[in-house]
């Protein structure tokens, strides 16, 4: 998304009131004088690079930045820094131009075009060709070459510097001054002034005009402005390791044939070649773990998960590279300042608890529960309940780390994809076209004008609408495991029994009556089955999620011993784990709640979380009581050799041990017999908990197909839990029950992590 702006110098306000006769004359003279300038200061296809582009330009390169892996010993790099090559020529030196012309059109099809989508060819060839649309682009090889072809050439006939930036921040009285003396070779634009030397037939009179306003030294501006040849000429930036290994090779051969005397020098290429050898991040697992580890953007900063929160940690040696530009933007040259001016940064390496492994399962698993219950995405963490090692934190969609900008790709909405639009996008972003109020877009090697579609317009099946190939375009970044807030519904209910527990307000086998709802204050809270209905105990209550049962749990606790409690597991605010972007919502002082406020809290509405103060609640049930603090972190490893171990931080006992042990007996009943019966993996006590919340919006909360969250809690094995699981899919459209979606879910990563780690199934009696 773009805006482009015409950008005009007035010379009129600089002049004395004339009389009606000689003004007009004046006014005349003016506005011829003002299209030449135009057309030669302020061509807009000439300086449409120059306000972003300086003359010199400094790159802050790291010349190494740490690493970081996951927990395995083998293939564990998740993210690293590698050596990638800027080829670039020097017109200059002798051999054969023809042939080079032909050399790197080939090279540069095969990197920005070879094997890519349409979108991916047509956006690498906009940025090489610096044209904002290429039109009846064709996605053709010996089409791409031949315009490929014409920008080298274009790029070999660069043999002299033709522009020199000499200062920026001019004013307006500078400007009109200097565009007044009518120097040859000087150009203005936007507060900025440039040189051309090859334009310049008397250097000492632009000197003599211009070193006093600008602040040079004359022999300074001299020298700045003299004639000179180009001697570096970029052609692409960034080429894959591959190539360049066959550039390297192809040059050897070529030494070597000139060598045997079997290639004259003249008919060469390789003289001409500069291949520039930049640190690049690098990711070798593409989309795994994408919002968890985050990337470098373009000023090599990083943004996003790990790579965000330990940006300063993960920087290593830090230099300057120089890289000197003409008025174009075309870089002349480059260099590096002298090593004592470089600043030497704390590079370290980060060892995550990831277990790449399961991640990768759990991506797996996560992806085809998506699209199985049609949902628009999901969210899990596995944690280990007794050190709090996150051993994988998932979201779908994920998307490319190594081109994170491949998020912006739109497709056409299409009736055979999305047969009831209003319904099957649901959440997602709708655009459609709009010539006046619409924003700039690519979609098919085009650039179009789109805003955001009104619930008519998805509706009608005469508009033309489009969406974000992955749904959320650049909200894929965000991880919704740590960043998105949502109501928890009936997975709460194991925090409430827990608390009841506890305080000793109820027993495993205390009874209560179940009419199957409650009004307070006009407003009617109902049960989900009828098999909650009678006289039951609170066990009952729990396998069949009886939203009655917790009312009466949280009436005998009361507001501020449930609201010690929530803090206490970890409710209200952030967990503190070392990733970007945790985000919390605080829980309103209990003196303030009302008893509607008391009475939903009891089964998770009207309190926000996130999956992992989820995980991290139910790590207290399954430890023995004991709030752990979450870790992504096992060890940060320095160059020098220091190693900071993270450990293992319990902050707090929250609950009994036996209080503990009560729970996840009667999470193991409801995991085998209730409503959760779906999560069970036979022959293994696993403890668990199903859990379904409408969706809140404007007004209230949304009805119908696609409105609810459905999650599942649960850890195990019973006897020993090694791991705790939480599972969300927001916006489930063939079933909105966590019971009917999630929980297949949780029994499939169970599954994985009991034959992952080994765990034998417990022996009978």
């Amino acid at each position: 998304m773009r805006k482009h702006l015409k950008k005009t110098f007035s010379v009129f306000n600089n002049f004395p009131k004339l009389n009606f006769v000689s003004g007009f004359f004046v006014l005349f003279f003016l506005i011829i004088l003002q299209k030449v300038f135009s057309y030669t200061v302020l061509n807009n296809e000439f300086y449409k690079e120059l306000a972003d582009n300086q003359q010199i330009s400094k790159v802050s390169q790291s010349i190494t930045r740490g690493t970081i892996l996951s927990s395995n010993k083998e293939g564990g790099v998740l993210g690293t820094s590698v050596n990638l090559d800027d080829l670039a020529i020097d017109p200059h030196v002798n051999g054969d131009k023809g042939r080079l012309s032909i050399f790197l059109r080939d090279t540069v099809y095969k990197q920005i075009c070879y094997m890519k989508s349409r979108d991916d060819c047509y956006n690498n060839m906009l940025r090489f060709v610096k044209k904002l649309e290429i039109p009846d682009f064709e996605m053709r090889e010996e089409y791409l070459k031949s315009i490929i072809l014409e920008r080298v050439k274009s790029k070999i006939k660069q043999t002299k510097v033709t522009s020199i930036f000499l200062a920026k921040d001019l004013d307006g009285k500078t400007q009109t001054d200097i565009f007044n003396m009518n120097l040859t070779g000087i150009y203005l634009n936007d507060g900025r002034i440039y040189a051309n030397p090859e334009e310049i037939n008397n250097p000492d009179l632009v000197v003599d005009k211009l070193y006093n306003i600008l602040g040079y030294e004359k022999k300074e501006l001299k020298y700045l402005i003299r004639k000179r040849k180009l001697k570096y000429v970029p052609i692409i930036n960034k080429i894959s390791i591959g190539t360049s290994e066959e550039i390297r090779s192809y040059l050897k051969e070529e030494s070597r044939a000139i060598k045997d005397k079997v290639l004259d020098e003249q008919d060469s290429i390789g003289n001409f070649i500069i291949l520039t050898p930049i640190p690049n991040r690098f990711y070798p697992e593409f989309d795994v773990a994408s919002q968890l580890i985050g990337f470098t953007n373009n000023k090599g900063k990083g943004v996003y998960g790990i790579e965000g929160f330990f940006d300063e940690l993960l920087r290593g040696k830090q230099s300057e590279l120089i890289r000197r530009k003409d008025i174009k933007g075309r870089i002349i040259g480059t260099m590096e300042l002298e090593k004592e001016s470089l600043s030497y940064g704390t590079e370290a390496d980060i060892y995550t608890t990831i277990d790449r492994n399961i991640q990768k399962k759990v991506e797996d698993i996560l992806e085809k529960g998506v699209k199985e219950y049609k949902a628009n995405k999901g969210s899990v963490v596995v944690m280990e309940p007794k050190t709090g090692r996150i051993i994988s934190m998932a979201n779908y969609p994920t998307f490319d780390l190594n081109n994170p900008g491949n998020v912006y790709e739109l497709e056409k909405v299409t009736p055979i994809k999305y047969p009831n639009p209003l319904e099957d996008l649901l959440g997602i972003d709708v655009f459609v076209e709009d010539n006046i109020n619409g924003e700039e877009f690519y979609y098919n090697s085009k650039i179009i004008l789109l805003r955001k579609a009104i619930p008519e317009e998805i509706g009608n099946p005469l508009v033309t609408k489009y969406k974000y190939k992955n749904d959320f375009g650049a909200g894929v970044y965000k991880n919704d495991a740590i960043s998105s807030l949502y109501e928890p519904g009936s997975i709460f209910k194991a925090i409430t029994v827990a608390v009841g527990l506890d305080t000793g307000e109820i027993t495993k086998n205390s009874m209560y009556t179940d009419k199957g709802e409650v009004t307070i204050d006009n407003f009617t809270i109902k049960n989900v089955s009828d098999k909650c209905l009678g006289y039951h105990s609170f066990s009952n209550a729990l396998n069949y999620s009886c939203n009655v049962g917790m009312i009466r749990i949280v009436q005998r606790v009361g507001k501020s011993l449930l609201y010690q409690y929530l803090e206490d597991f970890g409710f209200g605010g952030v967990t503190g784990i070392t990733l970007e972007g945790e985000v919390s919502s605080k829980i309103t002082p209990f003196e303030k709640w009302s008893t509607a406020k008391l009475l939903t809290t009891s089964f998770g509405l009207g309190i926000g979380t996130t999956p992992l103060q989820m995980a991290s609640a139910y790590s207290v049930l399954a430890n023995g009581g004991i709030y752990v603090k979450p870790q992504i972190v096992d060890k940060i490893v320095y160059k020098d050799g220091r190693t900071i171990k993270y450990k293992q931080e319990k902050v707090r006992r929250v609950i009994r041990k036996e209080t503990s042990d009560l729970i996840t007996s009667m999470l193991v009943d409801s995991l085998t017999s209730g409503v959760a019966k779906n999560g069970y993996v036979p022959g293994f006590h696993l403890a668990g908990k199903t859990g379904t919340s409408q969706i809140a919006s404007k007004g209230g909360y949304e009805e119908g197909v696609g409105s609810t969250y459905a999650s599942f809690a649960g850890y195990g094995p019973a006897e020993d839990p090694k791991f705790v699981i939480i599972i969300k899919l927001e916006r489930p459209r063939v079933n909105e029950y966590g019971g009917q979606t999630s929980a297949f879910l949780f029994k499939q990563i169970s599954e994985y992590m009991l034959d992952y780690y080994k765990i034998p199934k417990p022996s009978k009696g």
